[in-house]
């Protein structure tokens, strides 16, 4: 398994220059503050992957662009659990690991993570984007907060929402939890319908 201590903030801030965006554009198309996405970007705080998603929409690439070089595009991609990259931030306000799974690149239906929850503290702050997600506990367990409802999920419990509902994760006590992430973006019908009937 490869294991390396990606610079995700580094990424953020080269696309977004690459933008011709602002700080505080991203702040005002993502809803965070200015001072958030400066942390980010130096790598003072690792973003949760609802908040990663949130910029990568503003500069318009898939959220696995933080995580992969690799630009080269297949119908399939075989991921082999000793060539999983992990991807995590040491001693940031927000420790979060990601563990890339097998996705087609130039597919951005769905998107899919093994994602370890530290049990360290962190600021309760709740999330919302476009799109669903599921969740898988594999380890430990978490508390969900959905909007006004708070459900405990534990190894072996699953969970699947709207992500356009306000959402935040941490552990129960003080052991890290590891999930099974799947999001998938919110599809327009009609789009679809309009863009086939364009194509024929």
């Amino acid at each position: 398994m490869e294991e390396f201590n990606i610079n995700i903030g580094e990424r953020i801030k080269r696309l977004r220059h690459m933008r011709n965006l602002t700080l505080q554009d991203v702040a005002n198309f993502t809803g965070f503050s200015k001072a958030l996405i400066s942390q980010i970007e130096n790598n003072v705080v690792t973003p949760p992957i609802t908040t990663l998603a949130k910029i990568a929409k503003v500069l318009n690439v898939k959220m696995v662009y933080f995580f992969e070089d690799d630009l080269d595009f297949k119908e399939y991609y075989l991921e082999k659990k000793n060539e999983r990259k992990i991807a995590y931030r040491e001693g940031a306000k927000h420790g979060y690991i990601y563990e890339e799974l097998a996705h087609i690149k130039n597919n951005d239906i769905f998107e899919s993570f093994v994602v370890t929850i530290r049990s360290e503290p962190r600021e309760k702050k709740l999330f919302s984007h476009e799109g669903y997600e599921f969740m898988y506990i594999l380890e430990g367990g978490i508390r969900m907060y959905l909007n006004n409802d708070v459900v405990t999920l534990e190894e072996g419990d699953s969970i699947s929402f709207s992500s356009k509902i306000p959402h935040y994760a941490e552990t129960l006590g003080d052991k890290d939890a590891k999930i099974l992430s799947i999001r998938m973006k919110s599809i327009d019908i009609k789009a679809l319908i309009n863009q086939a009937g364009k194509d024929k």
